[in-house]
């Protein structure tokens, strides 16, 4: 089920002392969706979904997530009350491949293990009704 469906852009500029996603310009099509609901005696791992792909609306507004997707995740994640740790981040970007990311606590600071890989057969089972209109 799609839950959001968006085109998220970013500056690069920092406001309101937050961190930007990344601090060059950006804008990626954002679909987020739910997997599977708990029920009785189930509980999912992984619940949801966000689909990214980069929107390029403005040739100056490339960059890609790849390296920035845990300051993204953090923004997403806080706007739409998704656990990051239990969300499967996709990357449509001629390949498709997905992420999930470990948020780790150091002091005052986190930081994030973001392993990338190929999606897997099953997974992409579950996202292709999803992939058509990216």
């Amino acid at each position: 089920m799609i839950l959001h469906d968006f085109i998220y852009e970013w500056d690069g500029k920092s406001t309101e002392g937050e961190k930007p996603v990344s601090w060059w310009p950006g804008s990626y099509h954002v679909k987020i969706i739910r997997l599977g609901t708990d029920g009785e005696g189930i509980s999912y791992l992984v619940p949801f979904a966000v689909l990214l792909k980069n929107a390029r609306l403005n040739p100056t507004m490339n960059t890609s997530l790849k390296n920035y997707i845990h300051n993204f995740a953090e923004k997403i994640c806080r706007s739409y009350d998704l656990d990051m740790g239990k969300t499967l981040w996709v990357e449509l970007d001629g390949t498709i491949e997905v992420a999930r990311i470990h948020p780790a606590r150091l002091a005052d600071s986190s930081l994030f293990a973001v392993p990338w890989r190929p999606i897997r057969p099953n997974e992409l089972e579950l996202i292709k009704p999803y992939l058509a209109d990216m």
